[in-house]
């Protein structure tokens, strides 16, 4: 396995779509940086740092679908040179997924740095507990290498790159969209709140009714289950709640290790020839 991962970690840094990932997740970092500077100076309005610093729960997700298919997918020609100088096929896979999810790591770092680099000076401090923002900074890594275990599986065992790459990007968008829609219907409340409005020159007051996209009941703890997806939660997380739910990160290393078996079951039957 040491070894494995020393080769893998050496084609990491010379890994044209490992910088590529930084300098998109730091082109990133440094325009919500100078956006956030602007719409203050512009309205007139504090920015605060903390919901732009978060944006990379969002971003990174995509980027690392891109760069898991790209990364592993090429490697699909030494897979059996591996093998057959003696690596165990559990330790090739995890070898890669490993991989992955240290680079995941290194590819939110390339948006965290120069993001407070830039943002510290020009929005000022975290408005949040640093704990706080330690807590999600966390949970956005846990989420990404459960991600990562995804990307892996898909990667590892479709032949063709360019599938697995188109796989991977499509299954990300999804989980993001998903987690954008599944938070709009949790965010919706129980009630319309009562209203004034003019009717034939005279005030009439309509009070406070259910709301219709409200979603309550059993199909509520469904989609509160479903926003906890790895790819998901990253709405969630990049609203900057006061407070990070102590299953979201719980909820993606079950993810990941779930995928990861059953990646590892599939990547022993699979034929390599």
């Amino acid at each position: 396995m040491r070894v494995l991962l020393s080769a893998n970690f050496f084609r990491l840094w010379r890994s044209r779509a490992f910088w590529t990932a930084v300098a998109v997740m730091a082109g990133v970092g440094v325009f919500e940086a100078a956006a956030g500077w602007l719409s203050a100076r512009s309205l007139d309005v504090t920015v605060s740092l903390d919901n732009r610093y978060l944006v990379f729960a969002l971003v990174s997700g995509v980027v690392l679908s891109a760069f898991c298919a790209a990364f592993v997918g090429v490697e699909h020609r030494t897979l059996r040179r591996k093998i057959s100088g003696g690596h165990t096929r559990a330790a090739v896979y995890l070898a890669y997924l490993l991989t992955c999810a240290g680079a995941g790591v290194l590819v939110c770092l390339g948006y965290i740095l120069p993001m407070l680099a830039l943002g510290v000076p020009l929005l000022g401090w975290f408005r949040m507990d640093l704990g706080a923002v330690l807590r999600f900074t966390v949970c956005v890594f846990v989420m990404n290498a459960a991600l990562c275990a995804v990307f892996t599986l898909i990667s590892l065992l479709k032949r063709s790159g360019t599938a697995s790459a188109v796989i991977c990007i499509f299954l990300a968008y999804f989980l993001l969209f998903l987690g954008i829609y599944l938070h709009t219907r949790l965010s919706e409340p129980e009630l319309v709140p009562a209203r004034e409005y003019i009717e034939n020159g005279q005030i009439l007051l309509q009070e406070a009714y259910p709301n219709p996209g409200y979603v309550g009941g059993p199909w509520r703890a469904v989609c509160a289950l479903l926003c906890a997806l790895p790819g998901c939660q990253a709405v969630w997380l990049a609203a900057a709640a006061e407070s990070c739910p102590w299953y979201l990160p719980a909820f993606s290393l079950l993810a990941g290790a779930l995928v990861t078996a059953a990646g590892l079951a599939a990547f022993r039957r699979r034929d390599l020839q």
